[in-house]
């Protein structure tokens, strides 16, 4: 895996096929539970290696775990054409109950790769959520 990112959106230009991820998430806040998670986009980039098969099949699966516990799994199989393969998931609407840690995993052939990991806060209404800090 060269990464694996989650974002509000992604882009391919049909012309370059440059990529372009907009708003990668890192947290989200609401006063009030539930609500849902409109849109997201996770992207993974795998490479393959010497030993790699052309034509052989790969089961690729983003999982998403709820603060809550609930767990989806949205499989994609794929071979490898190139040297380089791009898997790009759009969900959107799942219902986030609670506070916590919400988690998008990444598994190739049954085997973790990755974690992208976003808080989920609850905010008063009335106060502004502080800017993540930087370094």
């Amino acid at each position: 895996m060269e990464f694996f990112l989650v974002s509000e959106d992604v882009s391919v230009d049909q012309q370059t096929n440059r990529m372009s991820l907009f708003n990668v998430i890192e947290q989200l806040a609401s006063p009030s539970f539930p609500f849902p998670l409109l849109y997201a986009a996770s992207v993974s980039l795998w490479v393959a290696e010497d030993d790699d098969d052309e034509g052989k099949d790969y089961q690729c699966i983003l999982r998403i775990l709820l603060p809550d516990g609930i767990k989806h799994d949205f499989p994609t199989n794929f071979t490898f054409k190139t040297r380089r393969h791009r898997i790009i998931t759009r969900i959107q609407g799942i219902p986030i109950t609670k506070p916590g840690l919400l988690q998008f995993e990444i598994l190739l052939n049954g085997k973790h790769h990755a974690t992208h990991e976003i808080d989920i806060l609850q905010i008063d209404p009335n106060e502004l959520l502080p800017a993540a800090e930087t370094i």
